[in-house]
């Protein structure tokens, strides 16, 4: 083949990847993010039974989560509630066991989080979490969190009504 061939090859395979993405972004715009480095991906669900009001849902994926944005080492888990509103910031919340907190992001829309063919995307934006305990942006409820190695226990606040329990247990 000579070179011409070579690049109208090369233009219609880039044109097509650009049409795919472009496409794609359309319904997860998170991919675009993702493309530029500030959005990353958490991974699949891990296995884990998860308890609202002591009965098993299974609407409710467990994510963990090992490293910060920074790359420092992190420890927490993101629970992502499959029957909450797309405009609940409760749709995706997070369980920090190193830092001994649960906490909601500042934005969980479909360019902060998305999940993907079972993957877990997430910006920098929502990776940005408020505390329960905070007095103007949480809820200003203290969740009393406890954990271990197998299980997390979690109530959740009053106003929280999308989530449609007052306590999660996780065990992993």
């Amino acid at each position: 083949m000579t070179f011409r061939k070579y690049l109208k090859i090369t233009v219609r395979l880039l044109l097509i990847f650009a049409v795919v993405i472009g496409l794609t972004s359309i319904n997860h715009p998170i991919i675009l993010k993702w493309l530029t480095g500030s959005a990353r991906i958490i991974g699949k669900p891990i296995h884990a039974t998860v308890y609202t009001n002591g009965q098993i849902n299974r609407n409710i994926e467990v994510f963990h989560v090992d490293k910060y944005w920074e790359g420092e080492k992190a420890d927490y888990y993101i629970l992502y509630t499959t029957y909450a509103p797309d405009n609940s910031k409760l749709k995706f919340f997070s369980v920090n066991r190193k830092d001994n907190y649960v906490g909601k992001p500042s934005a969980t829309n479909i360019r902060d989080y998305d999940v993907i063919a079972g993957h877990l995307f997430q910006s920098e934006v929502g990776g940005h979490l408020t505390p329960f305990q905070h007095d103007m942006k949480g809820y200003d409820f203290d969740p009393n969190l406890t954990f271990n190695d197998r299980q997390i226990k979690l109530n959740i606040p009053p106003t929280a009504k999308e989530l449609k329990c007052d306590s999660i247990r996780v065990e992993l």
